[in-house]
């Protein structure tokens, strides 16, 4: 019987399994609903997707789907993964996420590269998030591109082709913006509308943030000169008027003297008392126990941070010092009482109402003695003969279970909290 491509008809592969070694259990396996198939393939890593691609027409529709959903080539694939997309639209469309180094770094590419990449992207129109490591003025070759990108971080140039590239992008909700910013550019009001949290310099963000629906920033200021309180004192009046409002920042610097970083941080504090999250990372510099220990200063500005987070890529500096760090999380809440979750180089500390500040360790712990308390009492109540339990009894364990219930949903959003802050501005 002749093979017909695609065909998932049982009756049509129990025919052809008489000549087929093995097609019985295939057969089985087709009758099963093509969602719950790429569901289980999903799980494959891609050297077995490429074998199951090979069972038949159907497992390799299925199989390239998966494959081609997340792509990130290497530095030396970028030119024969562009090459794939531009011979291969289906294989394109099947893109979701996509992330491409610039290749110009590492080749002396071909005069055609550029229309090579603008016939891949051309093609990929189920693509929702882009990352394009390519510095320079080559947004033009991205324009016209059917996809409409959620999250997009590129190292283009914010020139008059960026703006409207970024314009074509009405669905984008989060992007890093890390090209160099032409002067004179403006930013149609109209634009950006559903934008969320953005990654730029100070002059990106003047331009992106004030009038919009900005809740999340991360602000680089990597060259040391930047890390000064009149810069910081501009930048954040202008991200004060995001119409969000801004409940988180990060700041990635150079970290220089701690006086200066110290009048820096609380020009933040002044024009955004109202943040709620609040990340700073130290790609140069050292942290100091000067700095640590003044940071009340800063922290008394604000009026209702919850989550604060502070990383240093200097090992044996203050942030580092485990011993130092201890204490520092009962110190500053002294100024900051709204402060739950602190996160230290990798020590985290949750505030507890009855406990105090605890380690995730202790509130592991705490929670397992919580649930293990619970049960008992539930059995305690299913055996108890009710009758005759005095009633001061009976409202005193009431009660208990009244707090112990209070304690454990703090806890269990503490969790929650300190969840939604790693996965925002990244694990310690």
């Amino acid at each position: 019987m002749e093979r017909k491509p695609g065909v998932e008809r049982t009756e049509n592969l129990a025919d052809q399994s008489r000549d087929i070694p093995g097609a019985h259990s295939g057969t089985i396996v087709l009758a099963i609903p093509s969602e719950l198939i790429h569901h289980i393939l999903k799980y494959l890593g891609n050297a077995d997707l490429v074998n199951t691609a090979i069972v038949c027409p159907s497992f390799r529709f299925l199989s390239q789907r998966v494959i081609y959903r997340n792509v990130k080539p290497t530095e030396t694939m970028v030119i024969p993964c562009l090459r794939c997309f531009a011979s291969y639209p289906h294989l394109a469309s099947f893109t979701r996420t996509l992330v491409l180094a610039d290749a110009t770094r590492y080749y002396d590419v071909f005069s055609n590269y550029f229309n090579l990449l603008r016939s891949a992207l051309l093609n990929a129109s189920s693509l929702t998030d882009l990352t394009i490591l390519l510095d320079g003025p080559y947004a033009r070759y991205l324009h016209g591109c059917s996809f409409r990108l959620r999250s997009l971080t590129t190292t283009l140039d914010w020139d008059r082709d960026f703006i409207k590239l970024i314009t074509e992008q009405t669905e984008l909700r989060n992007a890093m913006f890390g090209g160099k910013f032409v002067n004179d550019m403006v930013l149609p009001s109209d634009t950006l509308k559903k934008l969320t949290r953005v990654s730029g310099s100070p002059l990106v963000l003047a331009a992106v943030v004030p009038s919009r629906n900005i809740k999340e920033v991360e602000l680089c200021l990597l060259q040391q000169a930047l890390f000064k309180d009149d810069i910081l004192n501009t930048a954040s009046n202008i991200l004060s008027y995001s119409i969000g409002p801004l409940t988180a920042l990060q700041i990635i610097t150079h970290l220089s003297d701690t006086p200066s970083a110290l009048a820096a941080l609380k020009a933040i504090a002044k024009n955004l008392p109202r943040l709620n999250s609040f990340a700073f990372y130290s790609s140069d510099g050292a942290v100091s126990q000067e700095l640590l220990e003044d940071f009340p200063e800063f922290l008394s500005c604000f009026e209702c941070l919850r989550s604060l987070t502070l990383m240093s890529r200097n090992k044996a500096d203050a942030l580092h010092d485990k011993t130092f760090t201890a204490t520092l999380a009962s110190m500053w809440h002294a100024s900051c009482p709204s402060l739950q979750s602190i996160s230290l180089a990798g020590s985290i500390w949750l505030h507890n109402t009855r406990y105090g500040w605890v380690t995730l360790t202790d509130l592991d712990r705490l929670l397992r003695e919580r649930q293990g308390l619970l049960l008992s009492r539930q059995k305690y109540w299913t055996e108890a003969d009710l009758t005759t339990i005095p009633i001061e009894e009976a409202k005193s364990k009431l009660e208990e279970n009244k707090e112990d219930v209070e304690q454990g949903n703090q806890m269990e959003q503490q969790m929650i909290v300190l969840r939604d802050s790693l996965l925002q501005f990244g694990g310690p």
